[in-house]
């Protein structure tokens, strides 16, 4: 019998008498993101809406019945696709949509979602829509989107300025993540390929074979340095993987989940080696402990919810009075709910666990946007839990600016009627950039027929040999193959 692995997460529990978020219309787009994302002030949901896109706005201190009227931001025009806070400015979130755009949104502490609501800033490049969005996780206001047109690009977002961009994808990216000091980019693909890139020249540093389904998979980048993926194997059966990043022709782990058909969402503690596993329309979260190259199975939340989504609380939103070591924010689609799920360690003791807290990621970045540009990496500054939860997280807004002259990617500093014309050609040339992806896309799909129309050629061809030889057969006995059959 196989002896049972002896851990301080085995026990990790979630209440049963959750609190909620009611009457939220979340969004039932089929496009496989979260759809919610949190921080310690806000909830943002993706919501459901006839004509354009849209996102909801809660505060996390006001659970229960919401006026989702006075809580929505509405200034899109297609479906929003995904939403991310960034991590370090709680009032500042990035949406990513249909229209090819992304737009940054300052929420005030006071004002919260106000009427008629405007970004604070666009960002403009992609061709086609745009699928996913994450921010850097110790640069400052460097953002990272993949899209439809196969590309992904980092952003400085307070210029709006394309930092990097990385191509080579064949098919649709379906997720990415950075290394912990942001040097690298690792994606997924439906290609099947998992492929890291640089991060500054945007140049592929490594890549291998991914999981054999073109169903969705996604990853995430250990602290030790290895990658994690979620996905599904040729017989359409869902697994974790590990991968070395120098070497990705093999995988060093696999850990079969189930044979459910939703997509998996993992989610990652880099502080406790933790990995919360949810599937889209399951109704439970799986947690793992990841140690020295294992996956190894703790234990798992149940409900009789099915989840379209969740959101993870950060680090330093958690309560360390009752041991909460994650929060989740379960979107249930059917009810019109947002579940708040806690989840905890039991412990006898009233003190403070510093085993269950060690140093996280705090408010400071580590390095700006344009020292990220000029080619800096590093690692994310860490904080003690207890100073975190004692600090000030106050609203710090956020500027757009124009790019500083000189740096990287950045325009000439111009005026009068030059800075005009150079505004005029700008602008024809982001509409050149669209109308060169959607020609792109077009021409893939005639390359699809023309395809199709070769193959069908091919079998005519073979159909007309034959005949060929059927009828010199017929000559060859004498026999005149126009009078055959008119007996």
């Amino acid at each position: 019998m196989q002896a049972v692995r002896t851990s301080k997460f085995r026990h990790i529990f979630g209440d049963r008498n959750v609190k909620s978020y009611n009457g939220v219309p979340i969004s039932k787009n089929a496009h496989e993101q979260d759809f919610c994302s949190v921080n310690p002030k806000f909830v943002a949901v993706v919501a459901e809406q006839i004509g354009g896109g849209a996102f909801f706005v809660f505060r996390t201190d006001k659970v229960g019945g919401v006026d989702t009227g006075s809580c929505k931001i509405s200034k899109h025009n297609g479906a929003v696709y995904d939403i991310r806070w960034n991590p370090f400015n709680d009032n500042l979130i990035g949406s990513a949509c249909d229209d090819g755009l992304i737009r940054l949104w300052n929420i005030t502490d006071e004002r919260g979602v106000e009427p008629n609501h405007e970004p604070v800033q666009t960002l403009k490049g992609h061709g086609k829509r745009v699928g996913g969005l994450l921010w850097h996780p110790s640069a400052d206001n460097v953002l990272a989107s993949w899209s439809y047109d196969n590309t992904v690009k980092l952003w400085n977002a307070e210029s709006s300025q394309v930092i990097t961009e990385m191509e080579g994808f064949t098919n649709q990216i379906t997720d990415f993540d950075f290394t912990m000091d942001g040097s690298q980019m690792a994606t997924t693909c439906k290609d099947k390929k998992l492929r890291i890139f640089d991060t500054h020249t945007g140049s592929v540093a490594m890549e291998g074979p991914g999981h054999n389904n073109m169903k969705v998979s996604r990853l995430r980048m250990l602290k030790n340095g290895l990658i994690l993926t979620a996905g599904f194997s040729s017989m359409s059966s869902r697994s974790l993987r590990l991968y070395d990043p120098r070497n990705l022709s093999a995988m060093l782990k696999e850990e079969a989940i189930d044979n459910a058909n939703g997509s998996l969402f993992p989610y990652y503690d880099p502080d406790l080696n933790l990995l919360f596993l949810a599937g889209k329309g399951d109704a439970n979260i799986k947690f793992y402990e990841l140690d020295n190259g294992g996956i190894f199975y703790l234990n798992q939340y149940m409900s009789g919810d099915a989840q379209r989504g969740l959101g993870m609380m950060p680090k330093r939103g958690l309560d360390s009075g009752i041991n909460e070591i994650a929060r989740a924010y379960k979107l249930n689609v059917a009810k019109k709910l947002v579940n708040v799920v806690p989840l905890k360690v039991p412990r006898q003791s009233k003190a403070f666990a510093d085993d269950l807290y060690p140093d996280t990621a705090g408010y400071q970045p580590a390095i700006n946007a344009q020292e990220f540009a000029e080619g800096k990496n590093a690692q994310p500054k860490l904080v003690s839990f207890l100073e975190l939860q004692s600090a000030n997280a106050t609203s710090k807004g956020f500027t757009a600016t124009e790019a500083t002259e000189g740096s990287p990617g950045a325009p000439a500093q111009v005026n009068g009627e030059a800075g005009a014309e150079i505004a005029a050609l700008k602008k024809e040339l982001a509409a050149l950039k669209t109308e060169v992806g959607n020609v792109k896309g077009s021409l893939k799909e005639k390359c699809g027929e023309v395809e199709e129309l070769q193959k069908e050629n091919e079998e005519l061809k073979g159909k007309l040999k034959s005949c060929q030889e059927e009828i010199a057969e017929l000559q060859k006995n004498g026999i005149d193959a126009s009078q055959v059959g008119s007996d």
